[in-house]
């Protein structure tokens, strides 16, 4: 049942207060971000880099969603759009994931990448636009930037900057 309104979710069938108001669902649908976080980077980063920008962009999904709910004041709804959020976040990356491994590397990664990015983007707006009440465009504008900022923060993990002249 639960699988089937993550789907749904994904699907833009469903809503975030379809899940239950459980804080062991979203710790659960947060270690599998996590997780899926770190399966996802792999095969370009060493392990131990991957945990932490895992750990990085998963505290930043947590802080991002909690100040936003607070700033259109709807504290009430994290627990629901966390998991939302953590659980479709989760469900993409592994679906892009499978989609990379059976392509074998006879397609880019990027034709495979950008069209879930677009759908997490869409996604998240659509989780978005219900818990913080706004228009779908919105939500989609805001999932944008909560994209781009992860991007760019777990980015730093995957090609470190010098500080070398």
């Amino acid at each position: 049942m639960l699988l089937k309104t993550y789907l749904g979710l994904c699907l833009l069938r469903a809503n975030p207060q379809d899940l239950p108001g459980s804080s062991a669902l979203a710790l659960s649908a947060l270690a599998a971000y996590a997780a899926m976080d770190v399966v996802g980077v792999l095969d370009i980063i060493p392990p131990a880099s991957a945990l932490v920008a895992a750990a990085v962009d998963t505290l930043m999904l947590v802080a991002a969603t909690h100040l936003a709910l607070r700033w259109r004041k709807f504290e009430n709804r994290f627990g629901q759009t966390l998991a939302a959020l953590a659980g479709c976040g989760a469900l993409l990356s592994l679906a892009a994931w499978v989609v990379a491994g059976l392509a074998g590397g006879s397609i880019s990664p990027d034709w495979i990448w950008v069209p879930f990015l677009v759908w997490y983007t869409v996604i998240f707006g659509h989780v978005l636009r219900h818990a913080l009440s706004i228009p779908m465009a919105a939500g989609i504008a805001a999932g944008f930037l909560y994209l781009m900022l992860s991007m760019s923060v777990t980015g730093l993990f995957i090609h470190p900057v010098s500080m070398e002249p």
